[in-house]
């Protein structure tokens, strides 16, 4: 697998690789399929940011395919620059178990840390997903609260979110 971040060239792969996610698995998102379908193209392309702290990353297959994205976005205000929002972490089934999702996140994790003053990088995942979440022990995050009814699906069923937070060492 190749790690790379994404640029506005890689838009239209990465779009079909996040609509695929939304629409196979609904509850691990927070953004629906049914709303993202309808998306100008042009705001998909305004995600790909040359600033640092924002950033998409994906996995490439040996054949060039886009087969995981894991998204970066540092926060902008100044009281709460000092912390980071990991979002749209997804690896498609065809490759999951051969370690692309630790690639993805190693590789977030290794630029995150190189931002000046970032001391912590925060994610979201349902509950449920107990791969994930040991996925993001691993790493060396750690859960900081939980999230009742985080997500309301089509159905009426609700998700609960964990919040999980990694400390780049600059401060707890």
């Amino acid at each position: 697998m190749d790690i790379r971040r994404l640029t506005v060239e890689d838009a239209a792969s990465f779009w079909r690789v996040r609509l695929e996610a939304l629409r196979q698995y609904p509850q691990a998102f927070g953004s629906a399929y049914e709303e993202a379908k309808d998306t100008p193209f042009a705001d998909v392309k305004a995600r790909f940011s040359t600033d640092p702290g924002q950033f998409i990353l994906g996995a490439f297959t040996e054949a060039g395919e886009l087969a995981g994205v894991v998204g970066f976005r540092r926060e902008s205000s100044r009281k709460v620059r000092h912390k980071g929002m990991i979002w749209g972490m997804y690896v498609d089934p065809a490759v999951q178990g051969r370690g692309v999702g630790r690639m993805l996140m190693a590789e977030l994790l290794r630029r995150a840390g190189e931002l000046p003053g970032l001391e912590q990088a925060q994610l979201a995942v349902v509950e449920t997903n107990a791969s994930a979440k040991r996925l993001y022990e691993s790493l060396g995050f750690a859960a900081y609260g939980l999230e009742r009814n985080a997500l309301k699906l089509g159905d009426g069923t609700y998700a609960d979110e964990v919040l999980m937070a990694y400390h780049f060492g600059g401060g707890e």
